[in-house]
């Protein structure tokens, strides 16, 4: 099954099979949601998985999910793919540096997570598109990014 998702602080807009629905959401404790629509309650919380994998837990229910970003996918991912293999990974929009979870040297799988940026309160996982090795970390935590600037160099 294939959505989209959008939202706005305090409301979450998903669209399935051209209809859009609306639902309040919170976030009582950090990673801890709870969706409201139409007067049921949804406790939910993403689970990163050790092999990768993404799944939600609704009301303690496990559902595999996959996850893709438009933001991600329309160019947060500069074109030097082609210069040496070399993939430069840049902020998807302006935001605090708040995690890096790789160092130059390690190895990437494609889709994991390098660095975690914060905008409007809202967590970002940047992720590689490609496995590989990461060459540079561009970033420290704490640090201001803006829309486009390079984080990490992936090659």
């Amino acid at each position: 099954m294939e959505m989209e998702f959008s939202s706005t602080p305090g409301t979450v807009q998903f669209t399935h099979n051209g209809e859009t629905y609306e639902a309040t959401v919170s976030e009582p404790e950090p990673g801890i949601f709870v969706i409201v629509y139409k007067n049921r309650v949804y406790r939910c919380m993403l689970d990163k998985l050790p092999d990768g994998r993404t799944e939600v837990i609704v009301n303690g229910r496990r559902i595999p999910v996959a996850a893709h970003d438009k933001k991600h996918l329309r160019g947060n991912v500069s074109t030097a793919q082609e210069s040496g293999g070399r993939v430069n990974i840049s902020a998807p929009m302006p935001g605090k540096v708040i995690r890096i979870l790789l160092k130059a040297g390690d190895e990437i799988a494609a889709h994991q997570g390098i660095i975690i940026v914060e905008a409007m309160k809202m967590q970002n996982e940047v992720q590689s598109p490609k496995d590989g090795k990461v060459a540079e970390i561009r970033v420290i935590e704490g640090q201001t990014v803006n829309s486009g600037e390079v984080l990490a160099v992936i090659e």
